[in-house]
């Protein structure tokens, strides 16, 4: 009876951590917003034509004149710069748009003479293809539900800090 007892808690506290498809939307689309609409992190790293900040759990593992391939232990990211476009373009976003009928996140964010966006498509269970971009530069990875509010937030941070 004790074992049956343990076994109901621990997947009763399990459940009560997993956060519904709406709380991982709604956290998201915050953090992307809040790393928007805060300070511009100052450069850290220089690309052939553009600078931008790197975390530091970050590593740069191949650049060429517009893409920059980055990694975050295992998880990969490529961040594109098309310093054709201005900081107010929403190019990049509507093409995401056109491509993909149901997207899990769509979101767009307004400030000044920016304007920044958050879209996500579910993969599979439980993993995203997350891309957010400003203007002309726009960074993707893939994310596990878990990890989607954080790598979101940090990816505007990176994006956001281009010049």
């Amino acid at each position: 009876m004790r074992k049956f007892a343990y076994v109901m808690s621990a997947i009763l506290f399990l459940s009560g951590c997993t956060q519904s498809n709406e709380e991982i939307k709604k956290a998201s689309i915050e953090q992307t917003e809040v790393a928007f609409e805060g300070k511009q992190q100052d450069t850290n790293e220089d690309a052939e034509n553009f600078s931008y900040y790197l975390p530091d759990n970050f590593q740069v593992k191949e650049t060429n004149k517009f893409n920059v391939l980055l990694e975050k232990g295992n998880q990969s990211f490529i961040l594109f710069v098309n310093q054709n476009e201005e900081k107010s373009s929403l190019v990049s976003y509507k093409t995401l748009l056109n491509k993909y009928e149901k997207p899990f996140i769509s979101e767009t964010f307004e400030k000044g003479d920016q304007s920044g966006y958050l879209f996500v498509v579910e993969l599979d269970d439980k993993m995203y293809e997350v891309t957010v971009g400003v203007g002309g530069t726009k960074l993707t990875t893939e994310s596990s539900a878990s990890d989607l509010e954080e790598d979101a937030q940090v990816m505007m941070e990176i994006v956001k800090s281009v010049q």
